[in-house]
């Protein structure tokens, strides 16, 4: 049996091991709890009549949470298809509405989940013409503060953007800055706006959403976000609950470069800028708490690019505890 074979295996009897205990009558709440994931995805992509395939447990996360009082610390490791990184690795301390969190964290930015279980769909709405706009993990302190209505944060950390998703860049003396304020106070609607700092090159990416919950089945959400020197991005979701166990997301998407954009030269000043728009329809099964399937289509229309367009077709399976 090859790594991966066994990863996937060892992950798999891990997880049911702990959805059964996670299923069995509870007790008093304990200090030390667990949670993670592990996904499958099979995927067909075409653009420019060049097709690629893939089928493979692309991700797998295993997280150990500890509580104490006003004290919790969160620490997970990660396999994202090729490697396993370590990913959270954090202690916070809460006094009433403020808490204050020291070592490596998720970025503030961006509607779209990190974590797959949490996705409404397979693939992000960025289809790839300014990079990966919305920051992942970097190291640091963050102090947040969370009201009835109103809410708040900032962070100093080692970088905006890493090598990596799964850290940043190590130097504290050229720290990146993030901070947000979210509104809650009109009935079933969220405001969020972010900004994000990279200090030592003077890169600013400003990220502003929008939530509201038509009814209990119904949830539509905007996004735009502006990366300097880079580009926009933007998105309008629409979540519908089905039954208790079908929904469907439907979203429209698409970025916009500042340049000419070429997957083989980069961006250059020699053309237009390059813009697309993706059309994204993708329906999920859940099978219970713990597991669930998801497929999507997508369609990348582009302008000034040097394919016109890309077709996507996924599968995924995702086991939760």
């Amino acid at each position: 049996m090859n790594t991966r074979n066994q990863l996937t295996a060892t992950f798999l009897v891990a997880a049911s091991t702990l959805t059964a205990l996670a299923d069995a009558p509870a007790a008093a709440t304990p200090a030390l709890t667990f949670d993670g994931y592990a996904v499958a995805t099979a995927t067909s992509s075409t653009t420019a009549g060049a097709s690629t395939t893939t089928m493979d447990l692309n991700a797998a996360k295993f997280g150990v949470h500890y509580t104490s009082g006003n004290i919790a610390a969160y620490g997970s490791v990660y396999y994202n298809g090729t490697q396993t990184n370590v990913l959270d690795a954090y202690a916070t301390i809460t006094e009433g509405a403020t808490a204050v969190t020291v070592g490596k964290f998720l970025s503030y930015l961006g509607y779209e989940a990190f974590d797959i279980p949490n996705m409404n769909q397979i693939t992000y709405g960025n289809g790839g013409l300014i990079g990966g706009p919305i920051p992942a993990y970097h190291s640091g302190v963050k102090v947040d503060y969370t009201g009835s209505a109103f809410g708040a944060g900032a962070a100093v950390v080692d970088s905006i953007y890493g090598d990596t998703l799964y850290k940043g860049d190590g130097d504290l003396k050229k720290p990146g800055l993030e901070a947000y304020v979210t509104y809650k106070g009109i009935k079933d609607t969220q405001i969020w706006f972010g900004i994000a700092d990279e200090v030592a090159t003077s890169t600013r990416v400003y990220d502003l959403w929008v939530q509201y919950n038509i009814n209990k089945t119904d949830t539509i959400a905007v996004e735009a976000l502006y990366k300097d020197t880079a580009g926009y991005d933007w998105l309008v979701e629409y979540v519908k609950a089905l039954s208790p166990k079908w929904s469907l997301t439907a979203r429209v998407s698409g970025d916009g470069a500042t340049h000419y954009y070429s997957a083989l030269e980069g961006y250059n000043n020699t053309g237009a800028k390059t813009t697309d728009v993706k059309l994204t329809l993708a329906p999920s099964y859940s099978f219970n708490d713990h597991f669930l399937i998801r497929a999507e289509v997508s369609y990348i229309n582009y302008t000034n690019y040097t394919a016109s367009s890309t077709t996507f077709f996924g599968a995924q399976s995702i086991l939760k505890f």
